[in-house]
């Protein structure tokens, strides 16, 4: 498949908005459950796009290539950074960082919730989850029938019990966010219809977006958080068309961008280090300004993700570039 400029703003976007998310202040509200649901859950749709079954073999080379691509960076990181958590993290962090047994972030890694040392990292556990159970349904499934399977799969959370185990590897996520993979996977021909080639269209794509986003800030407020976290995907769907859309419009308007296209390449890095720079310029700016400049600062807390966005390219590049170890990548393939 050749690269898709629009896929490279689509990534750019949702990692701004990750980043945003993650950047202080955090409200516990539900524009940040918007906010939310506006990054990660569609990093699963892109890759559900590009996710193509026809090019695999079979089952165990398929579950090689995404190990490579996904398990060997969440090791590598998590290694790195649990080094540094043990030598100088939990002492910068404070009293409840030291309370965290020394093993219990093994523990984490082990059952594919790296919350102590790696958060974000979730969601490449959940991807590497998704991915594994969605090949079988794409195999033995075609047409549209395999978005039906994952809403299915994403509603059962209305009944399965709540139990630990169901959380290793998230395996609750990876259930919850599959419809949105499989939109993008097994929908090609709509997708082409996601932009604003006619005014029936756009005016159709905003009306959904509103109904999505409507959904996404009211439901957390007025009804039971745990339906609204359930439904909270097929909320996203409604404002894919218009993401899309937007995204597409930039492709025509812009063409390719070299700096989106380098952020969506290096994702998994800046999924792993924009934490530890959001503490770190939070640490600094609080020095400076007081911690108190942070409270309800909207302003800053954008001027901050921008930051992040910008320092952390080329670290991201250089990590692309000459420690492709890192990524499950050989050396090779450093210049595409």
């Amino acid at each position: 498949m050749n690269r898709k400029a629009w896929l490279d703003y689509m990534k750019f976007i949702a990692m701004f908005l990750v980043v945003v998310y993650h950047t202080p202040p955090r409200y516990d509200n539900a524009h940040e459950v918007a906010l939310f649901n506006m990054g990660a859950p569609v990093f699963f749709f892109a890759a559900g796009y590009l996710f193509n079954i026809a090019r695999q073999k079979n089952f165990f080379s398929f579950l090689a290539h995404r190990a490579r691509q996904i398990l060997v960076p969440y090791t590598t990181f998590f290694i790195i950074f649990y080094a540094l958590w043990l030598v100088v993290g939990r002492r910068m962090a404070g009293p409840e960082e030291q309370a965290i047994g020394l093993y219990e972030p093994l523990r984490q890694f082990v059952q594919g919730t790296p919350d102590v040392v790696l958060g974000p990292f979730w969601f490449l556990a959940a991807l590497f989850t998704m991915q594994v159970i969605y090949y079988p349904i794409r195999k033995f499934l075609s047409g549209a029938w395999p978005l039906v399977a994952a809403l299915l799969l994403s509603l059962s959370l209305f009944v399965l019990p709540d139990v630990p185990c169901f959380r290793w590897w998230n395996l609750d996520k990876a259930f919850l966010y599959m419809p949105i993979y499989a939109l993008g996977n097994c929908c090609h021909p709509l997708i082409e219809k996601f932009d604003f080639a006619t005014v029936g269209r756009s005016l159709l794509w905003l009306l959904c977006a509103a109904l999505g986003l409507g959904f996404l800030i009211v439901a957390p407020l007025n009804i039971d958080r745990d339906v609204a976290y359930v439904l909270a995907p097929e909320a996203v769907i409604l404002v894919l068309p218009l993401y899309t859309a937007v995204c597409k419009a930039l492709e025509r308007w812009h063409g390719t961008s070299h700096i989106a296209q380098g952020v969506a390449i290096t994702g998994i890095t800046y999924l792993a280090l924009q934490n530890y720079l959001i503490g770190i310029i939070k640490m600094v700016v609080g020095k400076v300004a007081g911690a108190a400049v942070f409270d309800d600062n909207i302003l800053l807390k954008v001027a901050v993700a921008v930051a992040v966005m910008v320092i952390l390219y080329p670290m991201a590049m250089f990590v692309e570039r000459y420690l492709p170890f890192l990524l499950g990548k050989p050396y090779r393939q450093r210049n595409r």
